[in-house]
């Protein structure tokens, strides 16, 4: 599996209905991109200062299905419509699962 995982800082005044649209829209890509496998979307709880806004995790069956998904008009709508009106900062992270490192169960 290929992974594609965002920090997003939303603007201060961004609403929670904003917050809202921005996790349906990316919940609802996997069934509109070919390989995109799994998405989560996650609010930070508030608890320190200057943390993101949100965490997603994209998982894809392959690299190059992440590659076709970053052009994909579903995609494209997510960022343009929800996301870019909101967005004070991103921070993103791509690996293959075979390159995480781990301890523990």
């Amino acid at each position: 599996m290929f992974n594609h995982v965002a920090h997003l800082t939303l603007l201060p005044d961004a609403s929670h209905e904003q917050f809202e649209a921005i996790a349906e829209g990316l919940l609802a890509l996997p069934p509109l991109i070919d390989g995109l496998v799994s998405a989560e979307v996650v609010r930070d709880a508030g608890l320190v200062a200057g943390n993101a806004s949100l965490r997603f995790h994209l998982r894809f069956a392959d690299r190059a299905s992440w590659e076709g998904y970053k052009s994909h008009p579903a995609h494209v709508a997510v960022i343009t419509e929800r996301i870019a009106p909101v967005l004070a900062d991103k921070v993103f992270v791509q690996y293959e699962d075979d390159a995480v490192r781990s301890f523990g169960p």
